[in-house]
């Protein structure tokens, strides 16, 4: 998308865009007009496939269109609507909202989950809250419509294009409403949201100074393929099916077992669930034992197939690795487990039926349950090789000074958090052979960059036992602006609005350690230990 145009707007035009410069300057209230004369301004009429679809001033409350809870409380802003059609079949709606005042000079761009379709409210007032212009799209189409998936440019929209055509128009807008350019421009998305952040950083490496990617869908082509893997194992058997009292059982086998003292009360495994030695064969029924306190045999086999992960039964190479141990279904406020994601449901989970049933194969009569997982994604992989972000270069976004802060949650049940850990190490990799030094010393080199942050305890990008309540942007933002790396983020878990508990977030491969003294409740007396970086070198090394 290119830049605004070289015009001289009318003397009227020039006025107003003084008298926002110099309201901007002195962070009084914005003028009271200077929000609805966007609508009309002649520059951003001008800018190419774009229509400016209306301009008001919101104060306090904002109920979200077509339904929803009001948000309440939000401080004074301005928001724009605005279609994109960056191709003839495009149709993308973007929202920019700014502060009427107290603007801190900085955008932050908001990502989506699922299959999108909707404007990110509640993340837009988070952002308006804390002073930054915000923007929103929906990717090209709206939630209730599906005849969007199997053509190509739209799913191009979703994939990536959206996302930096919002960026580049929101750029636009702030800059004309308050007379300068955003000083910083941030990224903050989780799920979908964490893919697109890390589209962003790949493909188009000048539209943000940093970027925070939580529970990234990288690979959603294998992503999907694995949630019918998951539902397979659980369904195809009436035998193999595993209710929720069966997950909770599961997981509560998991904390007695690699908990240690505290586990079982804490509800979460505060260290890494790789290391944990629990195998589900453990709790094979015996004769004459209760079932509801045991696994069927097919129930073991189930588990064990979900643990494992997405393998090619051909080759025997995993396509996408299995879900880790602690995350099947954990107890707390927030808590999903693995039914939330399709696992002993009637379905797979919607994004990823739809997507394989419309989008791939174009037949809404597909047979979950028969369909070759691994077989399929072939087909995908070539009909949608653009929504894939899992390219290590990222040279382009760091030369120029970007941040990466990524996070992920150890309990995600709909994510694998072993997908991010190989991708993170296939990073450290990458720069360990580019600049032929040794892995330790490339993953130092990494981290001024890039670092991961695991999460205990917490599911998909939030919920779950664990401290899933952190400010990831505020941490970016100091890293950004003041070249102070995160060596950690202190994270809480809350209920009702009050702190349970607080614990330090790690750089990975680091991890969080109770020092031995003083409540094991307050994140200072938990210091942060080095343990060796492991991963499956071999997942996105062979690509």
């Amino acid at each position: 998308m290119s830049r605004l145009p070289a015009m001289r707007p009318p003397a009227t035009i020039l006025l107003v865009l003084v008298a926002i410069a110099a309201v901007a300057v002195s962070a009084a209230p914005a003028p009271a007009d200077s929000c609805t004369l966007l609508a009309n301004s002649i520059e951003l009429r001008s800018l190419p496939n774009t229509t400016m679809t209306s301009a008001e001033t919101v104060s306090g409350d904002f109920t979200p269109p077509g339904g929803g809870a009001a948000i309440r409380g939000l401080p004074s802003f301005c928001r724009v609507a605005v279609t994109l059609k960056p191709t003839p079949v495009s149709d993308i709606k973007i929202e920019v909202w700014m502060p009427a005042q107290n603007w801190n000079q900085k955008m932050q761009g908001v990502g989506n989950g699922g299959l999108a379709g909707t404007i990110s409210y509640g993340a837009l007032a988070s952002a308006v809250a804390k002073g930054y212009a915000a923007v929103s799209t929906d990717t090209g189409h709206v939630v209730s419509d599906d005849s969007w998936l199997p053509v190509i440019e739209r799913e191009k929209d979703y994939g990536y294009r959206a996302i930096h055509e919002m960026t580049v128009t929101a750029k636009a807008i702030v800059e004309k409403f308050y007379g300068k350019a955003a000083r910083r421009s941030y990224f903050n998305g989780c799920s979908t949201g964490g893919g697109q952040g890390f589209g962003e950083a790949q493909l188009y490496p000048a539209d943000y100074d940093g970027i925070v990617a939580g529970a990234p869908q990288i690979f959603p082509t294998r992503l999907r393929a694995a949630h019918i893997w998951n539902f397979q194992a659980a369904s195809n058997d009436p035998a193999s099916n595993l209710p929720k009292q069966t997950l909770t059982l599961v997981t509560a086998a998991v904390l007695k077992q690699c908990g240690g003292d505290h586990g079982v009360a804490d509800g979460f495994l505060s260290e890494d669930p790789r290391a944990c030695g629990f195998v589900p064969a453990q709790l094979l029924c015996k004769a004459g034992q209760d079932t509801g306190t045991c696994l069927s045999a097919a129930q073991v086999a189930a588990v064990v197939k979900i643990y494992g992960g997405l393998a090619d039964p051909r080759s025997k190479r995993t396509l996408w690795p299995g879900l880790a141990k602690g995350s099947e279904g954990p107890a707390g406020a927030g808590a999903m487990g693995w039914q939330a994601f399709g696992v002993g449901g009637p379905r797979p989970f919607v994004a990823a039926e739809k997507f394989y049933s419309l989008a791939v194969l174009e037949n809404p009569q597909t047979d979950f349950q028969t369909i070759d997982a691994a077989g399929i994604i072939d087909l995908a992989e070539k009909k949608f090789p653009f929504l894939r972000h899992t390219s290590t270069d990222l040279s382009g976004f760091t030369a120029r000074g970007g941040k990466l802060l990524i996070y992920h949650g150890w309990a995600d049940p709909g994510i694998s958090s072993l997908n991010t850990i190989d991708y993170y190490g296939a990073l450290v990799e990458a720069t360990r052979k580019e600049k032929h030094m040794s892995f330790p010393a490339a993953l130092e080199q990494a981290q001024q960059s890039a670092r991961l942050f695991m999460v205990p305890g917490m599911g998909h990008c939030s919920g779950g036992p664990g401290p899933d309540n952190f400010d990831a942007v505020g941490a970016l933002d100091q890293w950004v602006e003041q070249g102070a790396a995160p060596e950690k983020i202190v994270a809480s878990h809350q209920s009702n609005g009050a702190v349970e508990f607080s614990r330090p977030l790690c750089p990975f491969p680091q991890e969080a350690r109770y020092t031995g003294s003083g409540d094991r409740r307050d994140a200072s007396n938990w210091a942060c230990v080095a343990r060796q970086f492991t991963f499956d070198a071999s997942f996105y090394g062979a690509r």
